[in-house]
């Protein structure tokens, strides 16, 4: 008779391959129950206006004009987010869903290009982690929420590096396709990526330099999506003279400039930080600094160099060229210090990282205790702004009782606190939740004036539902009521009456001295969630101006 209960019992390998699956589930469940929370989010700022193109797209039938989102050549995406509007125009449950499946796309070409670099089955369970840190990123689950065009670039960026690694050329070419009409970032990181990887291969064959260019020949599909933004290109010069093919506001140095000329500034720090030290990555980084110093060290005593066990030692190489190649790329263009403008070079340092854990020789579990460490401070950190070196090295503002990033501090920046700067993590959202309260409890008409604080403007507000006075994306059902700034109240006619929202990602008290010039208020209206305030005053113009206190 056999024996069932020892026949079904689960072997060491067995036992191997389950603790990735249990990990990855387990990634999947803490995303899903940290994004859930928050399905009632109405996009503000960029965010909402890269909603509305994906609304109007749905509505005007996918004509190419409306699937161009501000100027960038963003077909692809914005098609694909429009899709999921085309049964029920405005609603935001479904962009989340969209953006959750962009990001699950992401996560599955990361756990891909792990396997490949990291094959041996030692790091079975470290991929997986590893591909839970990914998943956890705060921005990233951020991106989720706030509709933005990185979050495809993210995607379709790590998936060509995969795919050239295990030369799928016409995958790749279809996956660089989707990448350069997503954001004009996609272009130059697909031309990078090609770049580094024909660089790569050269470098490591064997013989003459035309044997080993013959080598390329075969990744020539790889080359149809720079041919088809080429021709992208030729169209607008031809068919749409004057009118830019591809967003470049705010860019006035020509690009060569931007790439060979260095520029040490406020604005490198500024991105530097949000890479390498923002929401606990200075973890990651450190473990890369050491391994660095404890190389530096052996090459100074003339020691061997380290092998990195169960790794690929070509594919490493062509990551560790790829990494700061990317990092120097995308830190060449000034805009904002918005930090899904960094998630691919967030997403590569992972790579190294974890290659330096396993070069300094650390046992295998001990190897994965700062990993566990480092994916759980990012669920604390995706709700809350806990890690102590970012507020120190940015500095916070008061949310309630809670305090967030001035992620504007560095570079002194534009858009009051700051604007799509905060969407570091999903603490953010809290924006939107408490503005709806307000707006449901003051149930504002089209005829009411609401007054925010200067510079917080940029698709805060916007059309309400007309019966829950609430945040909408709809296109019926909806009124808006007139909305200025604070700082438009001070220097153009000054109503009797309004009301003022004091949304925190400004300088309130600043804001109120002001307004104390030519208003009185009495006590205001608290509105809170989970310790997050937003206050709202009612205020009504003095017959005679007050002196401005200092």
């Amino acid at each position: 008779m056999t024996d069932i209960s020892a026949s079904s019992a689960p072997t060491p390998w067995r036992s191997r391959a389950t603790a990735p699956r249990v990990v990855l589930a387990l990634a999947v469940l803490a995303a899903l129950a940290l994004i859930s929370g928050h399905l009632s989010f109405i996009p503000m700022w960029d965010g909402r206006a890269y909603a509305e193109c994906a609304v109007e797209a749905s509505l005007r039938g996918f004509a190419p004009y409306y699937l161009r989102c501000w100027g960038h050549a963003s077909h692809f995406y914005v098609a694909v987010l429009a899709i999921s509007q085309l049964v029920d125009p405005g609603n935001g449950v479904a962009l989340i869903a969209v953006n959750g499946l962009v990001l699950a796309v992401a996560v599955a070409g990361f756990h891909r290009l792990t396997r490949s670099v990291f094959p041996a089955r030692e790091h079975e369970l470290d991929r997986a982690l590893l591909s839970t840190i990914f998943l956890l990123q705060p921005p990233f689950l951020a991106s989720v929420l706030q509709p933005g065009l990185d979050l495809p670039v993210l995607a379709g960026t790590i998936w060509t590096i995969a795919l050239l690694i295990e030369r799928r050329w016409f995958w790749t070419a279809a996956a660089g396709v989707a990448l350069v009409f997503s954001k004009e970032t996609g272009i130059l990181l697909y031309a990078l990526v090609l770049g580094c990887y024909a660089t790569w291969l050269v470098l490591r064959s064997r013989g003459s330099l035309a044997a080993r260019l013959n080598e390329l020949l075969p990744a020539w599909p790889a080359v149809i999506p720079l041919a088809a933004i080429a021709a992208y290109l030729a169209f607008y010069k031809f068919f749409r003279p004057g009118q830019p093919a591809l967003w470049t506001a705010g860019i006035d140095t020509p690009l060569v400039k931007l790439f060979l000329v260095p520029r040490v500034d406020a604005y490198l720090w500024s991105y530097l930080a949000l890479l390498f030290v923002l929401n606990f990555a200075w973890i990651p980084s450190s473990w890369v600094l050491a391994d660095a110093l404890f190389g530096m060290a052996r090459l100074a005593r003339r020691l061997p160099r380290r092998a990195v066990d169960g790794a690929e030692r070509q594919v490493l190489l062509f990551l560790a060229l790829l990494f700061p190649a990317t990092v120097y790329a995308l830190t060449r263009f000034v805009t904002f210090s918005n930090v899904r403008y960094l998630m691919i070079a967030s997403a590569l340092l992972l790579i190294p990282a974890y290659a330096a854990l396993v070069r300094l020789s650390l046992t295998t579990r001990l190897r994965r205790v700062p990993l566990v460490a480092y994916a759980l401070l990012l669920v604390i950190s995706a709700e809350r702004t806990v890690d102590p070196i970012s507020r120190r090295l940015w500095g916070t503002f008061p949310f309630g009782s809670h305090e967030m990033l001035r992620i504007a501090s560095i570079t002194g920046e534009c858009c009051g606190i700051g604007r799509d700067q905060l969407v570091y993590s999903l603490e953010f959202t809290r924006l939107h939740e408490l503005a709806d309260d307000a707006l449901a409890t003051l149930a504002p008409d089209s005829r009411t004036l609401l007054v925010i604080p200067a510079n917080t403007s940029w698709y805060t507000i916007g059309p309400l539902d007309a019966r829950s006075h609430r945040r909408s994306l709809r296109r019926t059902g909806t009124m808006e009521p007139m909305v200025v700034t604070h700082g438009e109240v001070m220097k153009d006619v000054r109503p009797d009456r309004f009301t003022y929202l004091a949304l925190p990602n400004a300088d309130l008290p600043r804001a109120l001295v002001n307004l104390g010039v030519y208003y009185d208020w009495g006590p205001p209206r608290r509105f809170e969630r989970s310790g997050y305030t937003v206050l709202a005053y009612d205020m009504t113009a003095r017959a005679v101006a007050a002196t401005p206190q200092p």
